[in-house]
């Protein structure tokens, strides 16, 4: 008997993330495609369609034999049929390395509800790194803390997706506080880091709660993005875009705080602030013409990742006409 796949054991929750819930995610795999056969800019081999014309397993269509054409491309049906000289074209299958760009650095170490932030990305990370695997692209990854930045070289291996996870588990399981250090490194380094790793024509997923995703890394941006695929998941809580009315009690798990009623002065500037902190990103994201995902780190993130990349099936009600 095979078992149906639930949904809600692949939410991971907590504050801090564990190897075998990641593991787990492989299994949800299967229903994620980050990108639909296009045209891509790797000269690598692979699955995704691109410009390049050669002699790969993709027709595309005859046209009238051109001088320097390959003659092993005549198609010689066509050929006799019209009387004139025809050839046929073919789009190569390609590769494209797919690079997590994983934010972990000390902000992310919070959450209202369900999960921290590092949690949720952590799941996030997994997932998109089995799905590619799944389609036979090679994953790597960037795991940013406040000391620097980890990297998994792109390999199309399970070890490689094993290495990125044991890398973000580390650097998950060491925050303890949500207030970085003066030493903290801005998401910029990240970006440029991400431009020594990325050959043209990688997939870029960064993942971030982007609280510094502003003007300053619009030109690292524009740079990476001239030659590479980028999306932006963003990962929020919402007690960081509205403050309750009622008094709350705060832990970090070993320490707790007590925080009085706020006024609604208070409430209001705090929400304004988030809330322009927020439309910067999306402006950036604008001018640069990066997709922008969000997700809400108090519910599962599964639901949200299938509606994004899951895989389409035609509804067995309908019939093809």
């Amino acid at each position: 008997m095979v078992k149906t796949l639930n949904h809600n054991d692949l939410n991971i929750r907590g504050a801090y993330p564990t190897v075998a819930p990641l593991v787990r995610l492989r299994h949800l795999a299967r229903q994620l495609r980050l990108f639909k056969p296009r045209v891509n800019r790797s000269d690598q081999a692979g699955n995704l369609l691109t410009r390049y014309r050669g002699r790969g397993m993709n027709f595309e269509e005859v046209r009238y034999y051109q001088p320097g054409d390959d003659v092993r491309s005549i198609d010689w049906r066509v050929t006799a049929r019209t009387g004139e000289t025809h050839t046929k074209l073919f789009q190569e299958e390609r590769e494209r390395p797919v690079v997590i760009l994983l934010d972990l650095r000390s902000p992310m170490f919070f959450g209202s509800q369900n999960a921290f932030k590092s949690v949720a990305a952590c799941s996030i990370a997994a997932a998109l790194a089995w799905a590619g695997l799944q389609h036979g692209d090679r994953i790597g990854a960037l795991v940013f803390s406040d000391q620097g930045v980890d990297t998994v070289r792109p390999r199309r291996s399970h070890h490689a997706v094993l290495a990125a996870i044991h890398g973000m588990v580390e650097t998950a399981g060491a925050l303890q506080s949500p207030i970085a250090n003066d030493g903290s490194q801005p998401l910029s380094v990240l970006l440029e880091e991400a431009r020594r790793i990325a050959r043209p024509g990688s997939a870029l997923f960064l993942i971030s709660d982007c609280h510094d995703l502003d003007e300053s890394c619009e030109q690292p941006l524009y740079l990476l993005t001239r030659h590479a695929d980028l999306q932006v998941l963003r990962i929020t809580d919402p007690l960081e875009q509205q403050l309750p009315e009622q008094p709350l009690t705060i832990s970090d798990g070993q320490q707790r705080t007590f925080l009085a009623k706020s006024s609604r002065l208070l409430r209001q500037q705090f929400a304004n602030q988030q809330y322009r902190v927020r439309e910067q990103t999306a402006q950036l994201c604008r001018r640069l013409r990066l997709p922008l995902v969000d997700f809400d780190n108090t519910q599962p993130v599964v639901p949200v990742l299938l509606s994004t990349y899951g895989e389409r099936q035609p509804s067995p009600s309908r019939r093809p006409a």
